[in-house]
């Protein structure tokens, strides 16, 4: 519940776009986290003659998302919200809500209305958007001033960074722990994913090997499946990519890599998973399946559906290691990010700052996140008792940024129907991959990458 934080309508944010009077901001109530489409004409502010005792506290104008997410989501930003005001009086947060899938075309139009936001939510997806529209602003003034913070501290992989300049701090990292059903493991005779990782062998032959002696068959389907994978999303794809021992582009990015004969060999593995063994089916939560990739954020999950039932014992391991030993964890962050123009930029920064502190991580821990830090100071944050800790803390410590093209959308598109294609056998992994080298060197040729 955002309580009396003051939250914007879009018609007070484009009537003060328009207007040199000022931004007016309207008292939200409820619990209702939509923004409202209509409502009283907005009033011209006034600033009174204050002391500087008195000094109200100044606005820092926001545009979030909590429009369409679950309630931990919602209540855990609400008390963000609250405890930073709490700790900096000086600012008065007022939230304008969307939802995910709108960030990026709510934050275009009230650009082109004028109006810009101090802060505004960013995933890493539209970072290069962002920046090239001149949506937001570069945190580098803040970083050499600031002596509280150091880029020092943070992981690569959690500074969203866009043509050598840093635009934010991740406050989110998401990435994928292998999840396993123990009791079916023992059940099977088969040696746990954390016992293979303890001995060495943990890897994507392993994988394969316990799925195909978990994976249950009923008729034409499947009772109870061995593994749920997912490189049919672009951002699964470098796991598999760098465990065969490449890359979706090389450094530079200037030449696509998707017709290496590694890149072949791993897409084959992984079309074999669904289309030649048929191993994945099931559902983890209800106890018909064996190991799954997810991010933490299922551990409530987890912990409602499966633990707190005592249904089974659920245990984790961090990535399987590929042919050629290596295991590299894609870490895709999120942050908060300051608008170009803003009015109150050093609010923004403050938020922000508060976002990648440790007291904000206790609330992002209720809905899955602390698990991996961008902060280097900042250790594994879990909940559960069946989460390990370890394992979060090795996987950040292999973490590497989720390579990016500026038109990444288009690429997650496209990819999507080549998966499908090649899965259904419309398309053999070879004639896959080489449409997919086409498409990618096309937008690498066009735009290139982030970074």
């Amino acid at each position: 519940m955002i309580g009396n934080r003051r939250r914007m309508t879009r018609r007070d944010l484009l009537s003060g776009a328009a207007s040199v009077t000022g931004l007016t901001v309207l008292a939200a109530c409820g619990t209702d986290t939509n923004t409202q489409e209509a409502g009283e004409a907005p009033q011209a502010e006034t600033t009174p003659e204050v002391s500087p005792k008195t000094m109200a506290p100044t606005t820092v104008s926001m545009l979030m998302v909590l429009r369409g997410q679950n309630e931990t989501w919602v209540n855990s930003w609400n008390s963000t919200f609250a405890n930073f005001e709490a700790r900096h009086p000086e600012y008065k947060l007022a939230v304008s809500d969307t939802a995910f899938g709108s960030v990026t075309s709510r934050a275009l139009t009230f650009m082109a209305a004028g109006f810009t936001f101090d802060a505004v939510y960013g995933f890493i997806d539209w970072l290069g958007l962002f920046a090239d529209a001149s949506i937001i602003q570069s945190i580098n003034p803040f970083l050499t001033t600031d002596k509280e913070v150091s880029l020092d501290d943070f992981h690569s992989f959690g500074i969203l960074k866009h043509k050598d300049t840093v635009y934010g701090l991740a406050w989110q990292l998401t990435a994928h722990p292998i999840w396993f059903n123990a009791d079916k493991f023992r059940e099977a005779g088969l040696k746990t994913p954390a016992a293979l990782e303890a001995e060495g062998n943990w890897t994507w032959e392993a994988v394969l090997d316990a799925a195909l002696k978990l994976t249950k068959r009923a008729g034409n389907g499947i009772s109870f499946g061995g593994l749920q994978v997912f490189p049919m999303f672009t951002s699964f794809l470098p796991y598999y990519a760098w465990a065969w021992g490449t890359d979706l582009w090389d450094p530079s990015c200037t030449q696509a890599m998707f017709t290496a004969p590694e890149f072949a060999d791993a897409l084959q593995y992984c079309v074999d998973l669904f289309a030649k063994h048929k191993v994945i089916g099931g559902s983890f939560l209800n106890g018909t399946q064996g190991m799954v990739e997810r991010a933490p954020d299922v551990a409530r999950q987890f912990n409602e559906r499966i633990a707190a039932r005592d249904q089974f014992s659920i245990g984790m391991a961090p990535r399987p290691r590929g042919p050629n030993g290596d295991r590299g964890t894609v870490m895709t962050p999120s942050a908060i990010l300051l608008g170009n123009g803003a009015k109150n930029a050093d609010g923004a920064w403050a938020f922000l700052k508060f976002t990648v502190s440790a007291p904000a991580r206790s609330e992002f821990a209720a809905f899955g996140q602390g698990r991996f830090s961008a902060n280097r100071q900042l250790e594994p944050l879990t909940l559960y008792p069946f989460e390990n800790p370890t394992v979060y803390e090795q996987m950040t410590n292999e973490g590497r940024p989720e390579p990016q093209l500026l038109q990444q959308r288009d690429f997650y598109a496209e990819w999507r129907v080549t998966w499908d294609d090649m899965v259904e056998g419309s398309l053999t992994v070879p004639q896959g991959m080489a449409r997919t080298q086409e498409q990618v060197q096309g937008w690498i040729d066009a735009g290139g990458c982030l970074g």
